[in-house]
């Protein structure tokens, strides 16, 4: 293209357009004013945004009132579940305690029998009776003398006492309701009974105790009906069957199916929720269930609800309030916006009227210089130059219309450079694509051959490379697995969180505990299972983003090896009990739950009495077997929780954790005593031996200083001195023993 000649139509060219601008400015109907849009438009921002601030707060503290509410009932539904079960663990222990006192077992003196239960019901004043029943379900003594020679052989608590320690549900009284002072309440009771045996372990009665309905009425009393009276909460206690057996008067021994009561039958960590009774109210609920930690044998769901009217009462009151103060606080707002947008518009307003006049042609008129705001300062003097700028770039015009002709000549041969430039670019690049598609030949052929399952995932965790022992070992064709989710594949879902946060934090800053690392942790098969591997991870830069390459190796064999050998360390060859070196692991761990729980552990150090001369009657073998004998009796006579190791020789020790008195101890010590009173069955022959047993008791709240090494010398020296009082016995250790 090429330009000759002036430029001289660009001055009428102006002319006319300012004309034409006059001419549709006249025609064109005036456009709204922008002071007062500006205007109109602050004071509605100002408008919504406080009507959605008042809103979000309406919505938060009303969701807020509501999880505190629940979170409230909640707890107050937990606190009465762990009396409930607090208190039925107590009285189980009364009945321990009561059937292990010797003057009940030797059952000779009717009289003697009584007091004893008499004083224990003066010390417990809920339980309503409690009796001993000879074997044909005669009741040998009772308190007060009640039923004492009556039958009870066909009530269930003495049925089910005679075989193991039982506990019945709530239910009306039967023989006892016409002999027991009358109250407001009918007489409702728990029942509990236990086999009571004789000094030979033979089963010489049943003890049987009437828990009084009250017990229950009295916790609920203590822990709630404060919160009730002044806040309208109702307790109830619901049986199994959804008998109410504990509420409002007018519900008891009634059955309901609430939501909150199913809830509870499939929850072991109770809830709240809030639900509508079949009063046609809505009820803010708390439930907890008892029994699920196996400590309490009985089953109830306990039920805490409130009006959710009472409940949200104060949350209601807040919402009026923040309703008026927010009208308030937006009136101010819009009233404060209003004038401040007036002030500022109005510069705007006085340039807007002086460019009016010079289009309507009065040139004296000067644009005035605004001072106030730094951008119509900006404009107005901008507008005040903009002559003297045409006429200096029509100068420039012309001058460019002089040389463009040359540089046109200059750019086609630059044009004509960069085309062959351009060329030799493409041939060089199709070479390169060449040898790059060549060598990405080469590195799959060596990837499908590897040892180990290669993949390759892109910044997002999308699969981009799965080689074969990657489909080997994790189950997935690699048609399946490409574009899809890593994590969603072969990561096991507990540690997901973890990988998309580790993949976050690495693209953040570049930092990470597993890029160029090598690792062990689990992998997810396609079956669902979990399998160890071993992973290295590699990072790749790329101009797009990100390139995540891993091997991965399969360990289980590798694991399984380590395993057996730190099992094999741990354990005593001959009895397959823990050794010694597993035993100075359990002791203190042990002894620190111990502290945790605030909760009794007995340690019990033994050895059998003169088992050296078995081994040297009848040689080693034999004694080896009776070893093999004597560590299964002990596994037998202690719970699956507890541990019994053998340090050496034929030293043995207990570790007994979780007991509630010293008592527990030694009647755990007794039952061993017992099991190894029996004779011993050999391959040839029949031995007949004791044990001498040290028992060391470590109570944390009084003895927190005490140590492992402390504690199995307490037990050491308390085996030592049952040896020297003749062997086969129990010796109790003392805190200055050691």
């Amino acid at each position: 293209m090429r330009f000759t000649g002036e430029p001289s139509c660009i001055q009428p060219y102006c002319c006319s357009s300012y004309q034409a601008y006059q001419l549709n400015k006249k025609k064109a109907p005036s456009p709204p004013n922008l002071s007062s849009l500006i205007t109109l438009g602050v004071v509605v921002t100002v408008l919504v945004t406080t009507v959605s601030v008042l809103i979000l707060v309406d919505q938060f503290t009303r969701g807020y009132a509501r999880s505190e509410v629940e979170t409230r009932l909640k707890q107050l539904a937990w606190q009465m579940q762990d009396a409930l079960e607090r208190g039925m663990a107590e009285r189980e222990i009364d009945i321990r305690l009561l059937v292990s006192r010797p003057s009940i077992r030797q059952a000779q003196d009717p009289a003697h029998i009584r007091a004893v239960l008499e004083e224990l019901q003066r010390n417990v004043p809920h339980y309503a009776w409690i009796g001993m029943a000879r074997p044909d379900g005669t009741v040998l003594a009772a308190t007060k003398g009640l039923l004492e020679g009556m039958s009870v052989a066909e009530r269930p608590w003495f049925q089910q006492g005679q075989q193991t320690e039982y506990a019945a549900d709530y239910h009306p009284a039967v023989l006892l309701e016409k002999k027991l002072p009358p109250q407001s309440d009918p007489w409702r009771f728990v029942d509990l009974s236990m086999p009571v045996l004789n000094m030979q372990g033979q089963m010489i009665g049943v003890m049987g105790m009437h828990l009084s309905w009250g017990w229950a009425r009295e916790i609920a009393s203590k822990l709630l009906n404060p919160t009730s009276s002044r806040y309208d909460v109702d307790v109830l206690i619901v049986r199994s069957d959804g008998t109410v057996i504990l509420g409002p008067k007018d519900m008891e021994e009634t059955k309901i199916d609430t939501a909150s009561f199913r809830a509870a039958q499939h929850s072991s960590a109770g809830g709240s929720l809030i639900e509508t009774w079949p009063d046609d109210r809505r009820y803010v609920t708390g439930y907890a269930r008892t029994g699920q930690g196996g400590e309490m044998k009985l089953k109830w769901t306990v039920i805490v609800r409130q009006p959710e009217t009472v409940a949200l009462e104060a949350f209601r009151d807040l919402e009026r309030r923040v309703i008026v103060v927010g009208a308030l606080a937006g009136a101010v707002l819009v009233l404060l916006a209003f004038m401040l947008t007036r002030r500022l518009v109005a510069p705007i307003n006085a340039l807007s009227a002086a460019l009016e006049q010079r289009a309507a042609g009065l040139q004296e008129v000067k644009i005035p210089l605004v001072t106030s705001v730094r951008e119509l300062q900006l404009l107005s003097s901008a507008l005040g130059t903009m002559v003297e700028r045409e006429e200096r770039y029509l100068r420039e015009m012309r001058s460019l219309n002089e040389s463009l002709e040359e540089r046109v000549v200059e750019r086609t041969s630059r044009l004509h450079e960069t085309a062959t430039a351009l060329q030799q670019a493409l041939d060089q690049q199709q070479t390169n694509q060449i040898q790059l598609e060549e060598s990405a030949a080469e590195l799959r052929a060596i990837l499908e051959n590897a040892q180990d399952a290669f993949i390759a995932a892109d910044e997002h965790g999308h699969i981009v490379e799965w080689n074969r022992q990657a489909e080997l070992l994790l189950g997935w064709p690699r048609d399946t697995v490409m574009g899809r989710s890593m994590a969603e594949l072969i990561i096991p879902s507990d540690m997901r969180a973890a990988h998309n946060h580790g993949m976050a934090q690495f693209l953040k800053d570049g930092t990470s505990v597993v890029i160029n690392n090598r690792i062990e942790l689990q992998a997810l098969h396609r079956d669902g299972h979990e399998l160890p591997v071993e992973i290295t991870v590699g990072h790749v830069k790329r101009q797009s983003g990100h390139l995540f390459i891993a091997f991965l190796h399969d360990i289980t064999e590798r694991l399984a090896f380590r395993d057996q050998m730190r099992e094999l360390a741990l354990t005593d060859v001959l009895t397959s009990l823990p050794n010694r070196r597993a035993f100075s692991d359990r002791l203190p761990e042990g002894m620190m739950r111990a502290r945790r729980a605030h909760q009794l552990l007995a340690l019990f150090f033994m050895d059998l009495d003169g088992f050296k001369g078995i081994n040297d009657r009848y040689g080693h073998e034999a004694g080896d077997e009776l070893l093999v004998e004597f560590a299964r009796r002990l596994q037998a006579s202690v719970r699956d929780v507890d541990t019994v190791a053998r340090l050496a020789g034929d030293e043995f020790v207990v570790i007994l954790e979780n007991l509630q008195s010293q008592q527990d101890a030694i009647m755990v010590a007794e039952k061993i005593l017992h099991a190894i009173r029996e004779p011993f069955e050999l391959t040839h022959s029949t031995v007949h031996i004791s044990s001498s047993i040290g028992v060391a008791v470590y109570q944390p709240d009084l003895d927190g200083e005490i140590g492992p090494e402390e504690l199995l010398s307490m037990a050491d020296k308390a085996m030592y001195a049952a040896k020297r009082l003749g062997k086969n016995r129990i010796e109790l250790g003392r805190v200055g023993d050691f």
